[in-house]
This record gives structure tokens, sequence and C-alpha cells, in this order.
């Protein structure tokens, strides 16, 4: 019996076996499973975790976040005119929506997609393909009421982001006005060991 409490014992072959008490090989098969988990995060992008994210990142996700909402848009349109088809196929004419009433379908549209983002997970569509997320003070979630006035100036003011192009702090003209940030930070499942204190280097 050694120190560590392990049974070492022997059989008629010569060779030598160790028995290793139940609390010890529970936590072994524990720090195996552990390390056998795959990270989710890229490596070229685990430098990243945490930190603000530039113009490219957060342009990229934004071209993304446009291009889905104007799919819904036009979404609303083929809806209507489905709508308008089903309930008079016999004198059916395809809807003309003035470009105005276009632009105020994909207003709220928009708007309503990034207020519930912001406000719930901290990510778009574009931001989660990235691994990008908004966040508060300190890297909290941000409340309801900062998610809506960030959505519409997002909207109303869209080259706002590009002055995280020239802020040391990578900040857009919306992270300024309302203290928020946009960080690089990948979905981790639970479990997995994170490799960088995310709500540390994300403080304001």
């Amino acid at each position: 019996r050694t120190r560590s409490g392990r049974n070492v014992t022997g059989d008629s072959t010569g060779e030598v076996r160790v028995d290793v008490p139940e609390d010890q090989a529970g936590d072994a098969r524990a720090h195996e499973g552990a390390a056998r988990r795959v990270n989710p995060i890229p490596p070229s992008a685990r430098a990243f975790q945490g930190l603000r994210a530039g113009v490219v990142s957060r342009a990229i996700a934004g071209a993304i976040d446009y291009a889905l909402m104007a799919a819904a848009t036009i979404g609303c349109w083929v809806a209507a005119a489905v709508l308008l088809f089903l309930i008079d196929p016999r004198d059916y004419v395809a809807p003309t929506w003035p470009f105005g009433v276009f632009l105020a379908v994909g207003f709220f549209l928009f708007v309503t997609y990034l207020t519930i983002s912001f406000a719930t997970t901290g990510r778009t569509a574009g931001g989660r393909l990235l691994g990008l997320r908004v966040v508060g003070r300190k890297g909290r979630r941000i409340p309801w009421w900062s998610a809506l006035v960030r959505a519409v100036f997002c909207v109303v003011f869209p080259v706002g982001l590009f002055w995280c192009a020239v802020s040391r702090q990578n900040r857009s003209v919306q992270d300024v006005v309302l203290r928020t940030s946009v960080i690089h930070q990948w979905p981790v499942e639970h479990g997995v060991p994170a490799l960088i204190d995310v709500e540390k280097r994300s403080e304001l």
C-alpha cells in the first residue's frame, strides 16, 4: 500500500497492478473527459477573446444583418402578395409598395431585430457568425432601453460604426454615446474552461 492510499498487488505472471481509490479514479475520469472536449474557439481567434472588435469584423457582421433584414422586408411583400391572392384570386393584382413603405417596414423589422438581439444574448446573426457580442459596462448585458436606443442609432446612423477605425478603444459613435462595446466572445459550452477572463478584459 503506497502513501497515496493506492493498493499495489501482484499476480502469478509477475505483473503489478495498482488499485486506484474510487474518488481519485473519478477525478481522473473527469479530468480526462474535460481534456477531450473540443475548444469551440478558432485557434486564430483565441488571443482576441474578450477584446474589443475592430471595424472589419464589425462591418462584415453588419453587412450580414442588413442582408437578412432586406430579405425579411422582401418576404413581407411576398406574404402580402400571397394573402391578396388567397382573398381574391380572380381579380388578383400584385401589390405595388412605394419605396417609402419598404423603408418603413425595413426600419421596423431592423430596429425590432437589433433591440431583441442586443438586450437578450447581445448577438445578432452576423455577430454570432463572427464571434461578436454587444456588452455594456464591465461586460454586462445592456438593458432594454439602451438596446432600443442603440438599435435606432445603428439603423439611422450606420456610418457611426467607422469611428472605431480611428478610435483607440475600437468604439463606434454609438458605443461612445451609450457606453457600450462590441467584443470578441465566441460562445463557449458549459464545462469548457475559458482561456481569457472576458469580463475583466472588456471593462469600460
